[in-house]
């Protein structure tokens, strides 16, 4: 029977699989290594979860992909493309120029073609200057061959988009086509820097984004898979190849909200606080109605402030390949992990490293088939430490509970005592009892609640704008951008009548008057027909 969903997260230790039927019920799961090329790794998920599960790859509609690829690019400063950068401002907003407050390295890789051009608009959307498109034209034939996508970013174009889109299809005919066009009013909010950078960021990213779609639909095509593909975007939801291409940003930080999302559905828990503890960090993120809590502050990638909507995760140090080190009377732990080599270098497999792993299974939290027995654990540690094993066990369980104590409290925002969902393969490291929180809840299938948690994700649809209150009544202008987040959900492929709304902010903006910003954001359930 056909309507099978498949889930993959890939991770910087494993990458988690999971056959979901028409249920939502696990109907098989697997793990298995991350490999260099990513694409390799995600052939062998899928290929092992189709032999055990004996389901035919004809009987698979969807496949839904979480992946952090983007966010190690920005991090590791590798495979991002070249990009020239428009600022339309002039003769207002040149004072600080773009790229002012990127880190340095980052910034060396982009100032070769970094220009202002006149325009702009008011936040009525009275233009500021005309644009001047021979100016347009000289800029984009000296980026000629140079650059692999272009970043254009006009004051206020999120009132009103013209001169970014002009310029945008100056850019095509004179690049050609084929060049990547990312242009800041589809990205961010409204403050000019830090939608500036979103859509610098995301103009870098398209190389890697290109090479992420074009790797996933290989590996799923090797398999025999002929389904509809989908990649996961930080606020839970889903969106098409062809959206992942054109907004990559948007899948950064989207492995832990697919945790998030996971860890809520398994358990049943609406509100909380989910600890996805992997092999090197445990992430700790805050449940909101089953969805994951945006921040309310700038998001920092990679050294790089942007404004667009970011999951508010937390993240400490501590997973199942954690590296316990030091002395009798002072223990470190991490924040170095062995990630994917603890079944290679932990005490547990052999190996001579002590692992929080290793801590769990003494604490009879985990149970790992093919190790080492106990006893010999126990000697290691004491031959290490000098010390006796039940000693280290037990400096190791404070130490871990004062760093989980911690991150708790940073995600929380009041005293009230609140359920905390256990997901992910090392969560077996967690404490029983935790300050602040009224249970610890490690549900069925906790170790794949990532990949769980991108194949039940539904597709998502936003808008925002800004309006003067002079020309049109509140409660008119939040009709019309809801109107506009319907829209985008089902040419996302959402199914129209299981569209509800998850939230609709109107702000007054203080330093503008009678202008009011409206947010609305709405989700539903994949359209499956």
């Amino acid at each position: 029977m056909k309507g099978y969903r498949i889930g993959i997260d890939v991770g910087g230790t494993n990458t988690d699989c999971v056959i979901v039927n028409a249920d939502h019920e696990i109907v098989a799961k697997t793990k298995q290594p991350t490999t260099t090329d990513v694409s390799s790794g995600i052939a062998n998920a899928l290929s092992t979860i189709l032999k055990t599960s004996g389901i035919g790859p004809e009987n698979i509609q969807h496949v839904m992909l979480g992946t952090s690829q983007c966010t190690n690019a920005v991090v590791e400063r590798k495979q991002l493309s070249k990009v020239g950068i428009i600022r339309i401002c002039k003769p207002a907003s040149v004072c600080i120029p773009p790229l002012s407050d990127f880190p340095e390295d980052m910034a060396a890789l982009l100032k070769d073609h970094v220009y202002m051009v006149s325009g702009g608009f008011e936040y009525d959307g009275r233009p500021i200057h005309p644009l001047d498109e021979e100016e347009v034209r000289k800029i984009l034939n000296e980026m000629k061959s140079k650059v692999d996508s272009v970043a254009i970013s006009g004051i206020f174009s999120k009132i009103n988009p013209e001169q970014e889109q002009r310029v945008a299809d100056l850019a095509k005919e004179v690049l050609g086509d084929e060049i990547f066009i990312s242009m800041s009013y589809q990205i961010g909010s409204l403050g000019l820097l830090e939608r500036e950078n979103a859509t610098i960021l995301n103009a870098m990213l398209h190389k890697i984004a290109k090479k992420m779609t074009s790797s996933f639909r290989s590996a799923v095509k090797a398999c025999g898979v002929n389904a509809t593909l989908h990649i996961g975007q930080n606020d839970g939801t889903l969106m098409s190849l062809e959206k992942a291409r054109q907004f990559p940003v948007l899948t950064i930080a989207s492995g832990p909200t697919n945790s998030i999302r996971g860890a809520a559905a398994l358990s049943g828990v609406k509100d909380g606080i989910v600890i996805d503890v992997g092999g090197t960090t445990s992430d700790a993120g805050v449940l909101v109605k089953q969805f994951p809590r945006e921040s309310s502050k700038e998001a920092n990638i990679g050294g790089i402030r942007t404004n667009f909507r970011m999951p508010d995760v937390v993240a400490v140090g501590l997973g199942g390949g954690t590296i316990i080190h030091g002395h009798e009377n002072k223990l470190v732990i991490g924040p170095k992990s062995v990630g994917h080599r603890v079944t290679v270098e932990a005490y547990s497999f052999g190996g001579d490293t002590y692992t929080l792993s290793d801590y769990a299974i003494l604490n009879n939290k985990l149970e790992i088939p093919k190790r080492i027995a106990k006893e010999v654990i126990a000697s290691k540690i004491e031959n290490t430490f000098q010390l006796d094993p039940v000693k280290v066990q037990s400096k190791v369980k404070d130490e871990v509970l004062g760093k989980i104590n911690q991150l708790v409290d940073k995600v929380k925002t009041d005293n009230k005592t609140v359920p905390l969902i256990a997901v992910g393969g090392g969560s077996s490291i967690l404490p029983d009892k935790i300050e602040g929180i009224s249970e610890v809840i490690q549900p069925h299938h906790y170790e794949v609640a990532n990949a769980y948690g991108a194949c039940i994700a539904q597709v998502s649809g936003e808008s925002e704008r800004v309006f003067n209150l002079n020309v049109i009544t509140r409660e008119e202008a939040i009709k019309e951008v809801r109107k506009k987040a319907v829209e985008n959900a089902i040419a996302s492929g959402a199914k129209k009548e299981t569209i509800e709304t998850l939230l609709i902010s109107d702000t007054p903006l203080a330093y503008l008057p009678n202008a009011l910003k409206v947010s609305v954001k709405v989700c539903g359930d994949l359209n499956s027909s």
